[in-house]
C-alpha cells in the first residue's frame, strides 16, 4: 500500500545515511511512523480488503502466522521490514527481542509492562535463573509509539485489551549480538522459546502418555525421569506433569491421591537431586496457573469495564500501578471506588457452564469482602483494618469483620483474582 511504501522509503534513506547502524535504528523508525501519521491516514480494514484484493503481496516474512492473528507484511526492504500485526486476544507472554525497531498503535489499546531481568545463574545458553522485576507499565491508545531495542534492554509484555487491535512494527530482519530471544516466566526463569531438541521433546511426549492413561507405575518413572535429567529438562518434565495433574479433578472426587500430593513427591524427588534450585520451579508454576484462570473467566466476561479489571489483575502485581491504569483509562472516577463497583458487579455475576457461585469464583462474597479489599486499596495494613470498620459503620460491624478477617484474608490470598494486591 502506498502510505506504507512511503514510510519503508524513508526508514531507508535515513537509515542508510547512518551507515545501517543497528544502534541507531529504533529511533528512525521511531521518528518515521510519528511523522507518517498512519493511524489517521489508514484504514486497518482497507489492509484487509488489499490482502483480498491484490494479485500479488510484499514478501510475507510470517506466512504461517506464528505471530498475529494475522501478520501482514506492508514493506520488505533488504535489511528491515514493516508489518502489520492483528490480534484477537491478549497475550501475556514476556519477552526479548532478537530484532530492533518500533511499534506504533494502530486500532485499540493494549496494557504495556516493561521488565528487568536480574541474572542470578546461567544453567545454559538456553535457560537461566534470575530476578524479574516489573519496571514500569503503561495504558498505550492509538497513535502511541514505542522504541523496540535489543536483548535485556528491552524486556516487555503488550497485552492487548480490545477485540480486535492491531499494531504497525518496523523491523530488522535480525540482530546478531541479540541473537537468543528469550522468554520470561514470573517470576525466576528466562527461557529460550525456539530450543529444540529431539530427545528432550521425546521424554514429554512420554511423560503425556504416562499420565494421559493413568499408568500405575507413571508417578515413579516420571520421578526417576527428573532424577536422571539435567534441570534444564527437568523443568520442561514438571512443567508438564503440574498442568496435565491439575487438569485431572477425577482423583479427588474418588478419593484417590490429590494431585498435588502426587506432584509434591515428584518435586521432592527432583530437589533430592538438583537442590534447591528446585524451590523456584513452584512459584513458576502457581503464576502460570493463576493466569490461566484469570484469562478463563476474562473470556467469559463481555463487559468492556469487567474485561479491563480482569486484565489489569492479569498482568499487573501491583496495587499502586493497578490504580494509577485505573485512573488514566477513566479520569473522572475515584479509582479505588471504581474498582469496588466492578469487583460487586462480578459478585453478582454467574458465569455460563460454571459451577461456581460468581465470576469471582469466592462462595459467601459480601459486604466484609468489599470492605476489606477497600481498605486493602487504599494502603491500610491488616492490624489497621478493625479499627478503619469500628469508625465507619460502628462496633458491631468491627466485631462481626474480627471474626470473620482470617476466613476473608485466606480466601482472598488463595485468590487468583486477588492474591496479588495483598502483597
Amino acid at each position: 500500500m502506498e502510505e506504507f511504501q512511503k514510510l519503508g522509503e524513508l526508514v531507508e534513506t535515513r537509515w542508510k545515511n547512518e551507515n545501517y547502524s543497528e544502534q541507531v535504528f529504533p529511533q528512525i523508525a521511531a521518528q518515521a511512523l510519528i511523522e507518517s501519521e498512519l493511524p489517521t491516514k489508514v484504514d486497518p480494514w482497507e489492509i484487509i480488503r488489499w490482502v483480498h484484493t491484490s494479485p500479488t503481496l510484499p514478501e510475507q516474512q510470517d506466512v504461517e502466522g506464528k505471530f498475529g492473528n494475522p501478520p501482514v507484511t506492508l514493506f520488505s526492504g533488504s535489511r528491515f521490514y514493516v508489518d502489520v500485526y492483528y490480534w484477537l486476544d491478549g497475550t501475556t507472554s514476556i519477552h526479548q527481542h532478537a530484532f530492533t525497531g518500533a511499534f506504533q498503535v494502530l486500532l485499540g489499546s493494549s496494557i504495556h509492562s516493561r521488565y528487568s531481568f536480574s541474572e542470578d545463574r546461567v544453567i545454559n545458553e538456553h535457560f537461566s535463573i534470575g530476578r524479574l522485576n516489573l519496571e514500569e507499565v503503561q495504558l498505550l491508545q492509538k497513535n502511541d509509539v514505542h522504541m523496540i531495542l535489543p536483548g535485556r534492554q528491552y524486556i516487555h509484555s503488550l497485552f492487548h485489551l480490545d477485540r480486535p487491535s492491531a499494531t504497525i512494527t518496523v523491523r530488522t530482519q535480525n540482530t546478531p549480538s541479540a541473537a537468543v530471544q528469550y522468554d520470561y516466566r514470573k517470576p525466576y526463569f528466562a527461557l529460550n522459546p525456539f530450543f529444540r531438541n529431539v530427545v528432550l521433546t521425546k521424554k514429554l511426549q512420554t511423560v503425556g502418555l504416562l499420565l494421559g492413561m493413568k499408568h500405575k507405575d507413571a508417578d515413579a518413572m516420571i520421578g526417576d525421569l527428573v532424577c536422571s535429567s539435567d534441570f534444564h529438562t527437568a523443568y520442561f518434565v514438571l512443567e508438564n506433569t503440574f498442568h496435565q495433574l491439575k487438569s485431572n479433578q477425577m482423583d479427588e472426587l474418588f478419593g484417590l491421591s490429590t494431585s498435588k500430593d502426587r506432584f509434591q513427591v515428584i518435586l521432592d524427588k527432583c530437589r533430592s537431586v538438583h537442590g534447591e534450585v528446585t524451590d523456584l520451579i513452584m512459584p513458576v508454576l502457581e503464576e502460570q496457573q493463576r493466569q490461566f484462570d484469570i484469562i478463563k473467566r476474562r473470556g467469559t466476561i463481555t463487559s468492556d469495564e469487567h474485561r479491563f479489571f480482569l486484565a489489569l489483575l492479569l498482568n499487573v502485581s501491583s496495587r499502586e500501578k493497578i490504580l494509577e491504569l485505573v485512573k488514566q483509562r477513566y479520569p473522572e472516577q475515584d479509582p479505588v471506588e471504581t474498582i469496588l463497583d466492578w469487583i460487586e458487579e462480578l459478585s453478582h455475576t454467574r458465569v455460563l457452564g460454571s459451577k461456581e457461585p460468581n465470576a469471582l469464583g469466592i462462595e459467601g462474597f459480601d459486604d466484609s469482602y468489599l470492605f476489606i479489599i477497600e481498605a486493602v486499596l487504599r494502603g491500610f495494613l491488616p492490624e489497621e483494618i478493625a479499627t478503619k470498620a469500628k469508625a465507619d459503620y460502628g462496633e458491631d460491624f468491627a466485631q462481626t469483620l474480627e471474626q470473620k478477617c482470617a476466613e476473608i484474608y485466606d480466601a482472598l490470598q488463595h485468590s487468583p483474582l486477588f492474591k496479588n494486591i495483598l502483597k
